[in-house]
């Protein structure tokens, strides 16, 4: 047993079992819970801290967000919220994540139970408020919440936001939650859980989910036939597309023939018309960004046609919607290079990995496909409620390393 490994796997336990909860109420809190555990189980025995233990990737991470720290010394935006909660936030998710994750046995079979209670728990609600159309969310939202006035469509976008933050968790963790329960004999609860992810993913008319879902299939399909190889080629493909993505987007935009982006939905049209916006902005300023959170202030208007009517709308509502293009807005050339180069060391390392085994390539390719999914076609890439819950399905993942070293 390593020191500190009942206060780490404390934190295991009171993280998985909170997720619950957190997740029923749209996954919000579970990012300052992670952050508190981390501090829970800071190591504080000098081997943990060894220098040469220390992967070149940490370095690589350390390296982008002090950049895209200071690069707050030259943003439109006032508020420097953003700095302490990726600066502080950031560091500690991954604490928790290689801390809880390197527990002994007996406090590692502890937390995977409390694994898969955080996820059948959490599968259930939401199969039953897809059934029930998200009733008991509904009735807070109508009560708890003092949303009297709103409209009956207004409140089904609120339902339907809340559910499909609350399926983040429940799509991150249960393919690596199924894969534990296929290696420890039980197949049919491995099914089971991915039969709930699959549920959620497809309701709630979320669509990002149900896109994560598919690509992550395709991506633990490939891991378990070419592990190694496909965790050498999936982070090579994402470096690529950091660099490459935000230069070529506003052309293929462009050149999309007019019948085809009338046949979108309205939100997809919307979304194309913030990535042209976009790519228009970085065209200005494209070293060195415009600074940490720039994307709230530099905004406009864009008319899109949807429910029979135009519709003025935000052209850059908060953040670009595309993690790609949201690095390079607000940290520049600079800013992508070093992220580029974070994901070549983290995929060299993971390949080379001698514990490497192809469950837990599965499970790195399920958690990293689903998560960039989220961050490349929804979500801001500072929004700490989902950078929390990628710590939690990290740490499963991490439970999924050989036994014994070898190769799979």
């Amino acid at each position: 047993m390593q020191r500190g490994d009942t206060r780490a796997g404390w934190a295991g336990l009171l993280a998985f079992a909170f997720a619950f909860p957190f997740g029923v109420a749209g996954s919000l809190m579970i990012a300052p819970w992670v952050s508190i555990l981390a501090i829970l189980a800071f190591p504080v025995h000098a081997p943990f801290w060894r220098p040469e233990r220390t992967p070149w990737a940490l370095y690589g991470v350390a390296a982008f967000l002090g950049w895209a720290l200071v690069s707050y010394l030259w943003s439109p935006h006032d508020d420097p919220g953003q700095i302490w909660r990726t600066g502080l936030g950031v560091p500690l998710y991954i604490l928790f994540a290689i801390r809880v994750g390197q527990v002994d046995r007996v406090w590692q079979r502890r937390i995977e139970a409390a694994m898969l209670f955080m996820v059948i728990a959490l599968g259930l609600f939401l199969l039953s408020e897809a059934v029930f159309d998200g009733a008991s969310t509904r009735g807070f939202k109508l009560a708890a919440e003092d949303n009297p006035d709103q409209s009956e469509f207004g409140i089904n976008i609120l339902v339907n936001r809340s559910l499909g933050h609350a399926t983040v968790p429940l799509l991150l963790m249960c393919m690596p939650v199924a894969l534990i329960s296929w290696r420890e004999g039980g197949p049919v609860i491995g099914v089971f859980v991915l039969l709930l992810g699959a549920v959620a993913s497809f309701s709630f008319d979320t669509e990002v989910n149900m896109v994560a879902f598919v690509l992550g299939s395709i991506a633990a399909a490939l891991a378990a036939f070419w592990p190694r190889t496909m965790m050498a080629s999936l982070f090579g493909l994402l470096a690529g597309s950091v660099i490459v993505l935000p230069l070529i987007l506003p052309g293929l935009i462009d050149v999309l023939p007019d019948s085809w982006r009338a046949a979108l939905p309205a939100s997809f049209e919307w979304r194309l018309q913030i990535w042209s916006y976009t790519g228009d902005l970085i065209r200005e300023q494209p070293w060195i960004g415009y600074g940490l959170d720039a994307s709230r202030p530099l905004s406009g208007e864009a008319e899109v046609f949807a429910f029979g009517r135009l519709h003025n709308v935000e052209v850059l509502p908060l953040h670009p919607h595309n993690a790609t293009l949201h690095v390079w807005l607000e940290t520049g050339a600079v800013g992508a290079a070093l992220l580029a180069g974070v994901l070549v060391a983290l995929g060299g390392r993971i390949a080379a990995a001698q514990q490497l085994s192809r469950l837990q390539a599965v499970g790195v390719a399920w958690v990293v496909v689903v998560y960039v999914t989220l961050i490349v076609f929804s979500y801001g890439v500072w929004q700490e409620w989902h950078q929390g819950t990628v710590a939690l399905a990290a740490t499963s993942v991490f439970f999924l390393a050989a036994r014994k070293p070898g190769r799979p």
